[in-house]
């Protein structure tokens, strides 16, 4: 019975461990789409991208954007 208790704690431990460095990884590395060739294998850059262009502005309520016209 002590060598049972003895696995289920240590099972217990390294569960633990693995979802704190699972949790971590997944705060850490960015997540996003890449695409690439399907004849040279090498990744495509988005073109907004190639010509300079600025990030999106992000989106805003059309409920603000009516009020703020109609002062």
């Amino acid at each position: 019975m002590n060598a049972e208790i003895i696995y289920a704690t240590i099972f217990m431990v390294c569960f633990v461990l693995l979802g704190g460095f699972v949790m971590y990884l997944s705060k850490t590395i960015d997540a996003g789409e890449a695409r690439f060739d399907s004849e040279t294998g090498k990744q495509l850059r988005d073109p907004a991208q190639r010509q300079g262009v600025s990030n999106p502005k992000p989106a805003t309520r059309i409920e603000k954007t009516n009020k703020e016209t109609d002062k």
